[in-house]
């Protein structure tokens, strides 16, 4: 399994990996059972690729869950140790690719976000912040349901720190104030802040709070089981997260986009740069178009408007856009968007 949940990392956008690999349950070897997990799996990996809850209400994909197959590398069996079977299903990222931006369905690249989760659970008796040593099972949970829809996560350390800037009893009143404060020392721009609580019919009920800079939304959950409510708040918080990231490429043709990159004084640095580029789904080919100096001049030929890839870009840190740059003594002067290389 891979873990999604970073624990204090440097919060900088990561590179999400499996994004096209699916594992379904299934009773047996049968054929039969192989082509419900195909389409079963393809499902899974069109809502994570796309960050998109509602893409398979589109008639084309519906069309190719129909023809799962075709969209299929390889899988494998994978006995569990409960004695349970589970194929594991790796699909082809450019057949994936190409089906959504050719349906104008949005692409969330793999570099994505860290998404900071804070969540403070009442068991009738208590209540506590949540970890992986109070509540594994929760825990466990939350981080299966992170790795069905890609989104990088990290939990808060709970140390002295965090203890001073953020009490149970703010964290349950959901104190945005506080939360933000708290949250800073992660550096991350995406918050999410859940509290559950036991009721006296067996039934849970809670809430579920996305921060991002100035901007909050709130859902509501009431339901059996936890892992219900670990489902409901990942599907909330990656469907914003996608709103904000994902891109929804075009159909008619690839469009050419120069990009000029300064401060670029090394040969390592230039490579990086290309390599960057060269690594971003949306973009089919990138090469140096105009050297001047430590900046350069990138053609990129990508499936997306400038301002769209803009958004890809300001994940990388590295890379911080110039709104009024100097112009260049020479070469091209209708570069679409600037930036200063900083290592």
């Amino acid at each position: 399994m891979v873990f999604y949940l970073l624990l204090a990392l440097p919060a900088q956008a990561v590179i999400v990996e499996n994004l096209y690999r699916a594992e379904v349950d299934v009773a047996d070897h049968s054929s039969r059972e192989l082509d419900k997990a195909t389409r079963a799996g393809l499902a899974q990996v069109l809502v994570k690729v796309s960050g998109s809850g509602t893409v398979l209400q589109d008639d084309e994909m519906r069309a190719a869950l129909n023809r799962s197959e075709r969209y299929m590398q390889r899988y494998q069996y994978l006995r569990q140790p409960d004695r349970s079977l589970r194929l594991q299903i790796h699909y082809d990222a450019q057949l994936v690719t190409e089906l959504l931006t050719g349906a104008q369905q949005p692409l969330w690249t793999a570099n994505r976000p860290p998404v900071l989760i804070w969540l403070v659970l009442d068991d009738g008796r208590d209540r506590s912040l949540v970890s992986a040593d109070t509540q594994p099972e929760l825990v466990a949970a939350l981080n299966k349901e992170l790795g069905r829809r890609g989104v990088p996560a990290v939990f808060p350390l709970q140390d002295l720190q965090d203890a001073v800037a953020l009490g149970v009893y703010e964290l349950w009143r959901l104190d945005r104030l506080a939360i933000y404060r708290a949250s800073q020392r992660y550096g991350v721009g995406n918050i999410l802040v859940g509290r559950i609580t036991a009721l006296s019919d067996g039934r849970w009920m809670g809430d579920w709070l996305y921060l991002h800079e100035d901007t909050d939304s709130a859902t509501s959950f009431y339901g059996k089981e936890l892992e219900e409510f670990s489902a409901e708040g990942i599907d909330f918080v990656a469907d914003h997260m996608a709103q904000r990231y994902a891109v929804a490429a075009g159909t008619s043709q690839d469009k050419a986009v120069l990009i000029r990159v300064d401060a670029l004084s090394k040969y390592s640095d230039y490579r990086e740069v290309l390599a960057y580029f060269e690594g971003i789904e949306l973009v089919d080919a990138a090469w140096p178009a105009y050297v001047q100096g430590s900046s350069i001049v990138f053609r990129l030929q990508a499936q997306a408007e400038a301002e769209q890839l803009h958004r890809i870009f300001a994940l990388n840190r590295k890379l911080q856009r110039l709104e009024s740059p100097t112009p260049l003594p020479r070469g091209p002067i209708d570069t679409q968007l600037t930036y200063r290389w900083s290592r």
